[in-house]
């Protein structure tokens, strides 16, 4: 089922695009590029104060003592916290907060806490692959904490709406752009928000970003933080934002990098969203139309014209695929694209996957990027991520309404953009859900906080540049770091003029200029 919130705010986690590289192109890395790897470390300075006072009604919960164990790879070490589900009543039903913790190579300086973003990311993952996207600098002198966020991946209790094979048809199936095509999408939307209510409505009003937060300091102190030291991508800057909100005291050192805007509200997410996938869609063109690699001849409009063609042609008659019960449907064909649009690395396998669409007809490259975007092998999905992020972010916004979504929608398709309104048509998916948040989260504005670094990407498709420079406009203890380039998220793979401030902040606290602007080089 396409959704119409923005369904592409999960794979913020870089991992999603080294799984795709290691999986089918050899030389494709998801490792940092910066040249810092080889350079001297920075001076290393831990993050120091008073341990706060936990929060009334809340010391067995900031006091308690986690055990670690040896994680199933055999090399981080695995514990689970306790949280109350719901904070107003302590002593009452409790959820579990499952960690990963990836050493320090050196003598640890302190932790530094991480989200892959989503919402419905797993931070454990995250934190088992700290050596793939962190500067060895940081790995060596932090203990990498990632987590499964309250109701996602190995923490309980997990959000649960339907099986894997209903699961697979959601996401597999397609709607016509008509008035039939939207109304069977909303029936379908509707069973879904009924399902997720009959399997874990008891949590679903306490699985927002809010809770997640307050669940972020308690991890915070049981790591031995006096301050939290955070990196968060994509949805992770969003619960960033809200820990600076609601515990301004306690934040240290924090980038957040793909920075999302949550006031925006999600008709508007999804516009803008729907604008940055089709401006890197051509940016990719662009590239592709000069290499003799390309299956698209001629100009950049041209390739986009045929690309649009091959999409619109999959609604009726999907892409035959190596799996002849599994072709390519259109929704399907939408999340390949877009999983290889997250990073500039993975447009070679772009243009592979449209090379066996147009030159074979085959979908098999298409369907394999869209099930690595989905957390899916198969019929099987490897997580709850897909459920997760829908519950999360119904908990967080309220559904836009069709007034709000059809001008935005009808915009799209007079821009005659490749996808035109494909991410917004039909009801908001969380329009019949069990919880239904008043209002759009407030904005950031807790000014007594330590500075935070945002990094923002010119050309990034899921979390757009003015993004960033909004949430910079009202952090005003904030610099905003750009990197002019493509793909969602820049830190892990960026050069040594960003990732080197980026890095020597997270170590020293030395705070980056403001402004800094960084060009990608090819």
């Amino acid at each position: 089922m396409t959704s119409s919130r923005p369904p592409f705010r999960r794979t913020a986690r870089l991992l999603a695009v080294i799984l795709a590289c290691a999986g089918i192109a050899a030389g494709c890395s998801g490792h940092p590029s910066s040249s810092s790897a080889n350079s001297p470390e920075p001076k290393v300075s831990a993050v120091e104060g008073k341990m706060p006072t936990p929060p009334e009604g809340l010391a067995a919960f900031y006091n308690q003592k986690l055990t670690w164990e040896r994680c199933s790879d055999g090399k981080a070490e695995c514990a689970q916290a306790r949280v109350p589900i719901d904070y107003t009543k302590p002593d009452g039903a409790q959820a579990t907060i499952a960690l990963a913790k990836m050493p320090a190579a050196k003598t640890p300086k302190g932790t530094i806490l991480v989200n892959p973003g989503g919402p419905g990311g797993s931070g454990i993952d995250m934190a088992l692959q700290a050596k793939l996207y962190l500067p060895s600098a940081v790995w060596h002198n932090y203990d990498v904490i990632g987590f499964d966020p309250r109701g996602v991946g190995e923490s309980t209790p997990a959000i649960d709406c339907v099986s894997d094979t209903e699961l697979g048809h959601v996401l597999d199936k397609s709607y016509p752009d008509s008035e039939a095509g939207v109304a069977e999408f909303n029936a379908d939307a509707t069973k879904l928000d009924q399902a997720c209510a009959a399997h874990s409505g008891a949590i679903l009003p306490y699985v927002g970003t809010a809770n997640a937060a307050r669940d972020l300091d308690v991890l915070r102190q049981l790591a031995g933080q006096p301050k939290l030291v955070y990196l968060g991508f994509s949805y992770g800057t969003f619960l960033g934002q809200e820990y600076a909100q609601l515990f301004p005291h306690n934040v240290g050192r924090m980038v957040l990098d793909g920075v999302e805007d949550p006031t925006a509200g999600s008709a508007q997410m999804g516009y803008a969203q729907s604008l940055g996938f089709e401006r890197a869609l051509r940016n990719y063109m662009d590239t592709c139309v000069k290499q003799s690699s390309c299956p698209f001849n001629g100009s950049t409009d041209a390739g986009l014209g045929k690309v649009r063609t091959l999409f619109d042609d999959a609604l009726a008659h999907p892409i035959p695929t190596s799996d002849k019960s599994r072709p390519l449907t259109q929704s399907a064909f939408f999340s390949g694209i877009a999983a290889a649009l997250y990073s500039q690395q993975t447009w070679p396998i772009l243009t592979e996957a449209f090379t066996q669409v147009v030159n074979k007809n085959d979908g098999s490259m298409f369907q394999y990027l869209a099930d690595t975007m989905n957390s899916r092998e198969g019929n099987k999905f490897t997580n709850n991520s897909n459920e997760a992020f829908w519950a999360i972010n119904c908990a967080d916004f309220p559904a836009s309404t069709p007034e709000e979504m059809a001008p935005l929608a009808a915009e799209l398709t007079k821009k005659g953009t490749v996808f035109g309104d494909f991410m917004m048509r039909g009801n908001d998916i969380c329009t019949d859900w069990a919880y239904k948040p008043h209002s759009n989260p407030s904005p950031q504005t807790a000014q007594d906080i330590a500075p935070i670094v945002l990094v923002g990407t010119t050309n990034d498709p899921a979390t757009p540049y003015a993004w960033a420079q909004s949430v910079h406009s009202r952090l005003k203890n904030s610099v905003l770091l750009t990197w002019e380039g493509n793909g969602h998220t820049a830190y892990s793979t960026a050069n040594a003029c960003l990732q080197d401030p980026v890095t020597a902040y997270l170590l020293n606290g030395t705070v980056p200029k403001d402004g800094l602007k960084c060009k990608a080089t090819s």
